[in-house]
């Protein structure tokens, strides 16, 4: 007999209301994912008061909105430390942090509405055996088409191409200004605007820019992502990477680096960031052949000449590295005479280490995770439910973020269970007993030969 499921009519009340929070603050799974819709995963709750010094060295070299121009081109986000230790540490929610940052408007209020820049995301969930390039490049492609940048882009050539009062009706057709307007043909069409005329001045004028043809033609009428899966046997753009299905990579860098950039350009972008995530899985099975390889093709793609994108210094690089995969990439870097544009060195001008937080800084941590789930604001930066020798306790179990959060699910889902409303140092102890603390002063450098 077919049962159809129940859909609830009601709400049902949290268990952690007792502790007075509308849901579990911590994630259960302690590992970032951008992609997710909950923010304990995609990096939404960031505490900024525990990264000033390492926000403020990032816009420093990086933000720079009185010379922007001159921002550095390859930069690293560094967690010293081993395989394990580097992971954890924080490094994809400092970048989820300036990608909300710049892309929540393109720059507007960070660069005091000068001018425009946009965040490219990219992360390998999974370790990379070849096309590697190719297959940032491609991944690249895919945060674009799925970030907004395209349709801004567009809507903003659209707009150039009206006259004021034409711009004007549009964007206030029946009811509040928006913008969105600009990508519906139907109320161009009903303000006498032609929206196939727009769309071909688009295209001239992208090729005018240097745009390839087919590039040009897409984008102008809002296909690009359509072109993408035209150039895969399965029609999709995720994964980037399948066996013998190999036309999309042909294009990827070109794509990008080239037509990409172009087309932000001619849109009024005055640059951006390539953010590149985890970038061990990048490297990880990279024989020494192909480590070379990668350094000299990512230099011709940011800083040497070959690519619109390096000519026009649009994207800066940023990637997430520590001790463990510079010790395989160090050489190849250093051939491939990128060390002259950013040294693989924590100390270096151009990097950005995020140290293990201290005792507050790990306090400030978890009291934005609580804050986010407070029912009572008026308590905002208390570290209730918790007591002075319960946050304490946490806090000394371990102090790495990601060790932090997950004893913090433990402990609260523990607190919620036994239907307390305070958090002390005694149940802390009963919801972490089975986690091993990991000792402040470890070595690790001796057993950094056997990752590499």
């Amino acid at each position: 007999m077919l049962r159809l499921p129940n859909r609830s009519t009601q709400q049902v009340a949290s268990p952690y209301e007792r502790l007075g929070l509308r849901d579990l603050p911590f994630s259960t799974v302690p590992t970032i994912d951008p992609g997710s819709n909950d923010p304990r995963r995609n990096g939404e709750i960031f505490a900024t008061s525990s990264m000033q010094a390492e926000i403020e060295k990032f816009e420093s070299i990086l933000i720079r909105r009185d010379d922007f121009p001159n921002r550095v081109k390859i930069a690293s986000l560094w967690a010293k430390g081993d395989a394990y230790q580097g992971r954890g540490m924080g490094k994809t929610a400092f970048l989820r942090y300036f990608q909300r940052r710049i892309n929540s408007d393109w720059g507007f209020n960070e660069f005091n509405g000068q001018f425009s820049a946009a965040v490219v995301y990219v992360a390998f969930q999974d370790q990379v055996d070849r096309r590697y390039m190719e297959q940032l490049a491609w991944a690249a492609l895919v945060d674009t088409c799925e970030n907004g940048v395209l349709a801004a882009s567009r809507a903003a050539l659209r707009r150039n191409m009206m006259t004021d009062e034409e711009f004007d009706n549009i964007i206030n057709f029946e009811g509040e200004p928006r913008v969105e307007n600009l990508l519906n043909d139907e109320i161009l069409d009903a303000n006498g605007v032609d929206p196939s005329v727009l769309d071909r001045k688009i295209q001239q004028l992208l090729q005018t820019e240097g745009v390839t043809w087919k590039s040009a033609e897409t984008l102008a009428h809002g296909e690009f992502e359509g072109y993408l899966n035209s150039l895969r046997k399965d029609g999709n753009i995720r994964p980037y990477y399948i066996p013998r299905d190999t036309k999309g990579l042909d294009y990827a860098c070109n794509l990008f680096f080239n037509d990409i950039v172009l087309y932000l350009r001619a849109a009024g972008f005055a640059g951006g960031y390539l953010f590149i995530d985890d970038i061990e899985n990048l490297s990880d099975k990279m024989t020494p052949k192909f480590r070379l390889e990668f350094a000299k093709e990512l230099g011709i793609c940011t800083v040497r000449p070959g690519y619109a994108n390096s000519a026009l210094g649009f994207f800066s690089c940023v990637l997430t590295t520590h001790d463990s995969v510079i010790q395989r990439l160090s050489a190849a870097w250093l051939e491939a005479g990128l060390a002259s544009f950013a040294r693989l060195d924590p100390d270096a001008p151009t990097s950005v280490e995020l140290p293990q937080p201290t005792p507050e800084q790990a306090r400030a941590i978890i009291t934005a995770h609580l804050d986010y789930y407070r029912l009572n604001h008026d308590e905002d930066g208390s570290i209730k439910p918790f007591t002075e020798d319960g946050i304490k306790a946490l806090i000394d179990k371990g102090r790495l973020p990601r060790e932090l959060v997950s004893n913090a699910a433990h402990t609260l889902m523990k607190a919620a269970e036994k239907g307390v409303s305070t958090i002390d140092a005694q149940l802390v102890a009963e919801s972490t007993d089975n986690v091993p603390v990991r000792p402040e002063t470890d070595d690790y450098s001796a057993g950094l030969s056997a990752v590499v």
